[in-house]
């Protein structure tokens, strides 16, 4: 156990370290954190309301100082001490939330939750000046902005929708009653969040695996030291620098039976050719399948030929000494080499075709009728039109869904290779 730990359980008189403020900064330092606490609970903020965000404020917000200025709390009895006082506050908070001021008053509520939220605050802040070695102080302190970020506007964010989705707020985030999971009750008893659902499934399994077979194929093609190779490369990521909303459009015109490219092949002699997917119920998905291909084709291959051009030209010469087809060579041995590439080409393709939104929009607006609407549509529908925790609802369920998506990525790529490693 460390001189740190034991000062903090009383084993020691003080930190037998070198501190890298004096005595008189950090006493300051300590004075200014008590100030602050003060003044926080006479003010009555930032806890004046209880609800499902204050517990998670508070330890987003430990999260953050202790990372920045490196608390070293692994002792046994600190953590158990912190771990039981913030279970106490979060208990009454929750206690009177859910009993309506029955069991405990809210202002009985209040009054614990404030004194022991305060308190912790004060106490993680003033040991962490006192005692903490401020390892990587500098690098830490230019980080502090993107853990800003990353604690308070995506995970708060997160779980603030996941909050106000077991509410009954409709027009305005005004949290009400809470109702559990009544609104994902009516979203999976609701035909069009299903129709969505079938076509986003629809979305995801033809895009993701036509963009990697063609962008796989056409990197192949423009690995082979073609002329003219950066014409061509710039050709096939054209459309990837077009909006999806321009995309939709053109498309539009394109499929369109009236003066697209159906009415095109009948001026030139097939009067019986028909290509009306844009216009029927069973087909129109397939429609903006057709339009996402087409654009998003380029940034798969861009990604795969990087992925070609990282693989070492002794491979090459080895697979022809010994004799190997290359349709072997590619499938054998450079398909398995190139794992990385290809796992990082699936993600970015498939969390875009679980968001999918606007080229929906430009193209068929989800129509005819609801024939090919997608979640990102029904998420806005209620948004934006008097049924906010409905809303709510249908993108947490999406958010489960890129979860599930991104989970063994991340597993693959941060677990299991730092493990073999």
């Amino acid at each position: 156990m460390s001189n740190i730990e034991l000062s903090q359980m009383g084993g020691v008189s003080g930190p037998q370290f070198k501190p890298t403020f004096t005595r008189e900064v950090r006493l300051a330092l300590v004075g200014l954190i008590a100030l602050m606490t003060v003044v926080a609970f006479y003010f009555d903020w930032p806890f004046a309301q209880i609800g499902l965000s204050q517990p998670f404020m508070l330890t987003a917000g430990c999260v953050l100082v202790s990372y920045v200025i490196d608390v070293p709390f692994t002792a046994l009895r600190a953590r158990l001490a912190q771990i039981g006082v913030f279970l106490l506050a979060a208990f009454a908070a929750w206690l009177s939330w859910y009993s309506g001021g029955t069991v405990l008053s809210q202002e009985g509520a209040d009054l614990i939750w404030k004194l022991t939220c305060l308190g912790l605050i004060g106490f993680i802040l003033a040991a962490g000046v006192w005692n903490a070695p401020y390892r990587n102080f500098s690098s830490k302190t230019a980080a502090i902005p993107m853990m800003f970020i990353v604690i308070f506007a995506f995970i708060g964010c997160s779980l603030w929708t996941i909050t106000y989705s077991m509410s009954e707020a409709k027009t305005f985030p005004l949290y009400g009653s809470f109702v559990g999971l009544k609104q994902y009750y009516r979203l999976f008893n609701t035909d069009v969040w299903w129709t969505a659902c079938r076509n986003a499934v629809i979305y995801l399994i033809l895009v993701t695996s036509i963009e990697f077979v063609l962008g796989f194929l056409i990197a192949v093609f423009m690995d082979q030291k073609i002329r003219a190779e950066g014409v061509f490369r710039t050709i096939y990521l054209y459309p990837f620098a077009l909006s999806f909303i321009v995309t939709g459009h053109v498309w539009a015109w394109i499929l369109s039976p009236e003066y697209g490219l159906e009415k095109s092949v009948r001026q030139l002699g097939w009067t019986n050719f028909s290509f009306d997917w844009i216009v029927n119920v069973d087909r129109s998905i397939y429609a903006v399948v057709i339009a996402a291909v087409w654009q998003g084709t380029g940034l798969a291959m861009a990604l795969m030929l990087a992925g070609l051009r990282g693989i070492d030209d002794e491979v090459w010469k080895a697979a022809r000494i010994d004799g190997i087809p290359k349709w072997r060579t590619y499938l054998q041995i450079v398909i398995p080499m190139m794992r990385p590439v290809l796992i990082t080409t699936f993600v970015l393709v498939a969390s875009g075709c679980v968001r999918v939104y606007d080229i929906v929009v430009a193209l068929t607006d989800g129509g005819p009728g609801t024939s090919s609407k997608v979640p990102a549509q029904y998420v806005y529908q209620y948004l934006f039109q008097g049924g906010i925790a409905q809303g709510l609802a249908a993108s947490t369920v999406m958010l489960l869904t890129s979860a599930v998506i991104l989970t063994p990525w991340i597993y693959i790529e941060f677990v299991k290779n730092r493990q073999a490693r």
